[in-house]
C-alpha cells in the first residue's frame, strides 16, 4: 500500500476546545488536556484534503504547559429563556504535528488522481501558506494557525513534558465514517499516554472500545478536480507572487 513521506506542521492558537464527550450531555463542555486523533485530523484536512487519499495522524507534541481557562457563556434553553453555562477550554497551545497520507481504497474511481509526486508537492506547498481553509482547534471559536517545521524541528523542539509521562486514561480517538448506505457511523476509544510531551496514535484497529452510532446521513460522493489542475493553480499563484 503506497505510503507518503511524513509531513510536520506547528499548530497554535490563543485556546482550544477538545470536548470530552462525557461533559456533552449538559450545555457545560470541558477539554480533554491533549487533542484527540480526530481534531487533529480536521485540522491536517484544512491544510489540504482530497477524496483520494486520507490523512493519517500519527503523533501530536504538546509544547506548552496544559492551563485551562473557564468563559461562561448563554445557553438557550427549550423555552426560550438563556441560562449561564461555563465552557472549560484549553489556553496558549501549541502542538507539533507528524502525519502522512494513505490512497483511499474506497475510492476506486480516483485511481487516476492517484499522482503522489504532485499530492506531496501541493501539501507541502499548503502546509507553508498555513492551509487552505481556516483552521479551528477544535471548534470553531478556537482559531488556530499553521506553519511549516522541519523534521529536525519537530525532533528537537523541547515540550514542557519533557522527562515526564502522563497518562491520560480513556480518551476518544477517531469516527469510522460509512463508505457506503449499509454501513454504521463508528466511534473508537482507547488508552492514551504522553511521554516527554509525545503523544503516539494507535490505528482504529488497536482501540479498546468500539462503539456503534446510529445516526449519519451518508451522500454520495461528487466529482472533484484533477490533482493535475490543482498543481497547475498552484504554480500560476506562485508565478503571480513572484
Amino acid at each position: 500500500m503506497y505510503r507518503s513521506r511524513n509531513f510536520y506542521a506547528r499548530i497554535r492558537g490563543d485556546r482550544a476546545l477538545f470536548t470530552n464527550p462525557a461533559t456533552k450531555g449538559g450545555s457545560e463542555r470541558s477539554s480533554y488536556a491533549v487533542p484527540t486523533r480526530q481534531a487533529l485530523q480536521g485540522i491536517v484536512d484544512s491544510i489540504y484534503y482530497k477524496p483520494t487519499f486520507t490523512n493519517v495522524v500519527t503523533e501530536v507534541k504538546v509544547i506548552n504547559q496544559i492551563q485551562t481557562e473557564l468563559h461562561g457563556v448563554r445557553a438557550l434553553l427549550h423555552d426560550y429563556s438563556a441560562d449561564l453555562s461555563y465552557v472549560s477550554y484549553l489556553s496558549d497551545v501549541e502542538y507539533l504535528v507528524k502525519f502522512h497520507f494513505i490512497w483511499n481504497e474506497n475510492r476506486e474511481d480516483l485511481i487516476q488522481d492517484r499522482l503522489p509526486n504532485k499530492h506531496e508537492a501541493i501539501m507541502e506547498r499548503s502546509i507553508r501558506k498555513g492551509g487552505r481553509r481556516d483552521v479551528f482547534i477544535g471548534t470553531k471559536e478556537c482559531f488556530g494557525l499553521i506553519d511549516e517545521i522541519s523534521q529536525e524541528e519537530y525532533e528537537t523542539t523541547s515540550s514542557y513534558y519533557d522527562g515526564v509521562i502522563i497518562d491520560l486514561g480513556i480518551m476518544f480517538h477517531s469516527f469510522a465514517y460509512p463508505t457506503d448506505k449499509t454501513r454504521p457511523l463508528k466511534s473508537y476509544f482507547t488508552k492514551t499516554v504522553m511521554e516527554n510531551g509525545v503523544v503516539k496514535f494507535n490505528p482504529q484497529s488497536e482501540c479498546e472500545i468500539e462503539n456503534t452510532l446510529s445516526s449519519y446521513a451518508f451522500k454520495t460522493p461528487d466529482q472533484i478536480k484533477s490533482v493535475d489542475d490543482e498543481y497547475k493553480e498552484y504554480e500560476a499563484m506562485e508565478k503571480g507572487e513572484n
